[in-house]
């Protein structure tokens, strides 16, 4: 059996005062018993995850598949710029907002200004024209931020959570999946 991930990400490439938010939203969460409120072990290779507590079931499609017993059960919050990717997946389609073309078979190179923090913006190969990299559609989704929420190895989350997610965060999200 491989790990997965959900990885809730705001649509900022720049999350302003994400800190503040960070302990709005684990207050929150904590509040519900989704997650428990010390750190933990429960992250691979590291003790910087939220362990999965009892709270998590109501937000869970598929409670019975949660990883209760699962020693890579948690939370895990990135506060730094990053790419949310799919793991074991590709790109198969990234059509540009511009020129509505698929670029995802050409060279890569044009990703490297949001990577290398150089820019918000990626410049189409083909039509030269740079875009918010929030405008491109990514198939499948993919985030692109300085924050991101990820629950490892946890099953579907309802529509209602992810809402309530996007409500505290006050911006649109991408939710990625993961399988490493």
């Amino acid at each position: 059996m491989s790990d997965h991930s959900i990885s809730i990400v705001p649509r900022q490439s720049v999350y302003t005062d994400k800190e503040i938010k960070v302990k709005e939203i684990l207050e929150w969460l904590i509040s519900l018993d989704i997650i428990k409120p010390t750190l933990s072990d429960c992250v691979l290779s590291s003790n910087d995850g939220y362990e999965i507590s009892n709270g998590a079931k109501l937000v869970s499609t598929e409670p019975e598949y949660l990883p209760f017993g699962l020693g890579a059960n948690r939370l895990k919050i990135i506060r730094e710029r990053q790419v949310f990717h799919t793991g074991q997946n590709g790109i198969e389609e990234l059509i540009c907002p511009s020129c509505k073309q698929d670029i995802a078979n050409e060279d890569w190179d044009f990703l490297s200004e949001w990577g290398d923090n150089k820019s918000d913006n990626l410049t189409c190969p083909l039509c030269n024209v740079g875009t918010d990299i929030h405008q491109f559609k990514f198939t499948p989704e993919l985030g692109f931020s300085d924050l991101g929420f990820t629950f490892w190895n946890w099953s579907s989350l309802t529509d209602n959570f992810i809402d309530d997610f996007k409500q505290k965060l006050g911006c649109d999200i991408n939710l990625v999946h993961t399988w490493i």
